[in-house]
């Protein structure tokens, strides 16, 4: 077993109050493009409503990153330790003094505030056009014009950049809901229904044993009009199992920015939840229906809910970065809190470049097949790649477009670094699936259908999972499937069909062997995932401990303890554990404490890392050392320079042939923590006392 020590160091020199301040600061990322080639059509009538998203950058964002990867990685101890969406907001969101004003300045301009996100990184209000108008001092207008795909639309939008307070302007991270030029583009909806699906995708077994998604529930992104009244038809037609309360009592609507459930339906929102009906029939779904297209809005909402374990979404977002970068925080709130999100790569093959969602390392991508099966059991005679699937990468800006670890290494092309899509795909063409839409039976495609479809199997896979006793969420999958390595007896590796397009970078999408641009990994057998992350799951990760108690061969200095505990060390929280510091002779300022940790004995290590985000005085330097078994001594380990003027991660790195010198006999590892401030000339001002400050020292066993 391979193991890795990484300890994180994060530093405070302190905090200086902002005075509230009335000026006014202009948001330039709240300007709306398409106004400039645009018509103006008209006012909005004053008194009509307008739902407004005010999304708050959170405190700790590269810590918010790191506890997301953290906790979605299968080796690392805190692996599945999800968090509440208040926890989210109390360790990461921004602070509540922020958030308190922003409430208080909205409500003094008479909006009602509709929901306080729980992760302190939005609120949501309404209020007239009036009331918005003076809120964000400007003028809201009717245009016709352009949108970013070059569709002409009608929209809503601000004839000019927003303003806000300045007293709390640094922390806004983008305002959603006033304009609708940024809105969802639904997916493309030849035929599979319920029985011949779980035939072809590895459900029956599960389904025979009555695991239908009882216990789970699943959520639906959604911005089309809809009809529970097809539920109904759609049961009984394919005879699915009926909940206690009657077909479609286990499907719920939450109504967000007024919602799309009674406008035009374009066949996206029944196709959705019928999807998900087919593969989990008894599960308990839930439509989160947004009205006026702001997609931070239905997020938060879903992240603020934690009640969807799963959550598909079949639209492609072209957004800005500052919206998008709201948006890619309440996705990692919902990995935080152990939800998985899905979404349809799309039905225009290589044409994914401006798409959020496509760029987004939280958002899981279903692409799309062409499969064919026995007409009696379902069972498959071929599934190949579909032209229109979804794939590739965009060249979005968004600073979180980056190609995470787990799509790296052989069988991943070297360049570019940016996301890639898709994860893994379902049948989505062209003859698709049955589905009920105005009261008659009709047949739609697309990934707008696979991207649903998997999220009902994946839900049927957690049931198994919970029932098995191991675990209730899966959050982010993405480590977790791309780890299988695509293996047969639960991945079906399409291998043939047409190109889908010409990738970014000029080259030819092709479908060939393990990953591709086209199919990912393929075709699930849910029922073989389900065995084979049982498999995983049973394995208890190591949890370690950490005591602040420092060893008797402590170097020089222990600075004086001011408050903190084993608690506000051994979690990233926000709770600062401090030492005061003290002078040492001739050698300047210093503070350090001590943490002892525990490991397995049979500890293989290939290497120490030590991440460190400092902030303090410049002139100063963080230290780790560990107390050295063989000599008696603590060894320097490694050291980071303290800069006030940076803000960023260190990696330093400890030589393999020295490791198994600071595992003790029982599996102790003895380290202290330092801060030090050498003599400076009289010109360098150094600060005594200073008082070091850390909030998560943790030894992570791999």
């Amino acid at each position: 077993m391979m193991h890795k020590v990484s300890i994180r160091l994060a530093l405070a020199a302190g905090l200086t109050a902002v005075s509230q301040a009335y000026a006014q600061t202009i948001l330039p990322f709240t300007a709306v493009p398409g106004v400039a080639h645009a018509t103006l059509v008209g006012t909005p009538p004053a008194s009509q409503t307008v739902y407004v998203s005010v999304s708050l950058k959170p405190r700790f964002p590269a810590e918010l990153e790191a506890f997301v990867k953290d906790v979605s990685n299968p080796r690392s101890p805190n692996y599945r330790n999800w968090l509440t969406p208040a926890q989210v907001g109390a360790q990461f969101g921004a602070s509540p003094s922020t958030v308190a004003s922003v409430v208080n300045y909205l409500k003094s301009k008479g909006l009602r505030i509709v929901l306080q996100a729980p992760d302190q990184m939005a609120i949501l209000a309404q209020g007239t056009i009036t009331q918005v108008q003076n809120a964000f001092s400007t003028t809201i207008k009717n245009y016709r014009g352009p949108d970013i795909l070059g569709n002409v639309i009608n929209f809503r939008a601000n004839t000019a950049a927003l303003k806000v307070p300045s007293a709390w302007a640094a922390n806004v991270q983008a305002i959603g809901g006033i304009e609708s030029w940024h809105h969802p583009v639904p997916r493309d909806t030849s035929i599979l229904f319920p029985a011949l699906t779980r035939g072809c995708y590895g459900l029956v077994s599960s389904y025979n044993s009555g695991f239908n998604g009882q216990g789970r529930t699943i959520g639906i992104s959604n911005w089309d009009g809809f009809e529970l009244s097809n539920i109904p038809l759609y049961v009984n037609a394919f005879h699915l199992p009926v909940p206690s309360g009657g077909a479609g009592s286990n499907v719920s609507v939450v109504t967000i920015d007024g919602g799309s459930q009674g406008g035009p339906a374009q066949g996206e929102g029944d196709l959705d939840f019928q999807m998900e009906l087919g593969a989990a029939p008894l599960a308990n779904i839930i439509i989160y229906d947004g009205g006026f297209p702001d997609l931070v809005a239905v997020l938060t909402r879903e992240a603020s809910d934690n009640k969807a374990d799963v959550i598909s979404e079949s639209y492609g977002e072209y957004i800005d970065n500052s919206t998008a970068t709201a948006a890619h925080n309440q996705h990692l709130a919902m990995s935080a809190q152990g939800m998985t999100y899905m979404e349809a790569t799309g039905d225009e093959g290589t044409n994914i470049i401006g798409d959020y969602n496509g760029s987004d390392p939280e958002i899981f991508g279903v692409g799309g097949t062409v499969v064919t099966v026995n007409s009696t059991t379902g069972t498959r005679v071929s599934e190949v790649a579909w032209d229109g699937s979804g794939g590739g990468w965009t060249t979005n800006s968004y600073s979180f477009n980056v190609r995470p670890d787990w799509q790296k290494g052989a069988g991943f092309p070297s360049q570019p670094n940016e996301r890639l899509m898709p994860d893994v795909s379902l049948m989505a063409g062209p003859d698709g699936y049955d589905i009920f839409y105005a009261g008659t039976e009709v047949q739609e495609y697309g990934t707008s259908a696979s991207s649903p479809t998997f999220a009902g199997g994946l839900t049927v896979v957690e049931q198994m999972l919970d029932n098995a006793g191991t675990t209730a969420r899966l959050g982010n999958i993405g480590e977790l499937i791309y780890a299988q390595q695509g293996r047969p007896d639960v991945w079906f590796d399409v291998i043939s069909g047409p190109s889908t397009g010409v990738l970014p970078n000029g080259q030819n999408a092709t479908v060939g062997l393990g990953w591709d641009f086209e199919t990912g990994w393929g075709a699930p057998n849910f029922d073989a995932l389900y065995t084979s992350l049982l498999q995983e799951v049973a394995l208890t990760p190591y949890t370690p401990t950490t005591v602040i108690d420092p060893p008797s061969s402590n170097p020089p200095l222990v600075g004086t303890w001011l408050f903190g505990d084993a608690t506000s060390i051994s979690t990233a929280d926000g709770i600062d554990y401090q030492e005061a510091s003290q002078a040492i002779p001739q050698f300047g300022e210093a503070a350090s404490f001590g943490a002892q940790f525990f490991v397995p004995t049979d500890t293989a290590f290939l290497e120490i890392e030590l991440q460190a985000n400092s902030d303090g005085f410049t002139g100063g330097t963080n230290m780790i050392w560990f107390y050295n078994w063989n000599t008696g001594n603590y060894d320097l380990v490694g050291s980071t320079n303290l800069d006030a003027s940076v803000d960023t991660d260190r990696i330093l790195k400890v030589s393999p042939t020295k490791l198994s010198n600071y595992i003790g006999p029982s599996g102790e590892v003895d380290a202290v923590v330092r801060a030090h401030f050498p003599i400076k000339p009289i010109v360098f001002q150094m600060p005594a006392p200073f008082t070091y400050r850390v909030d998560l020292l943790q030894l992570l066993a791999r």
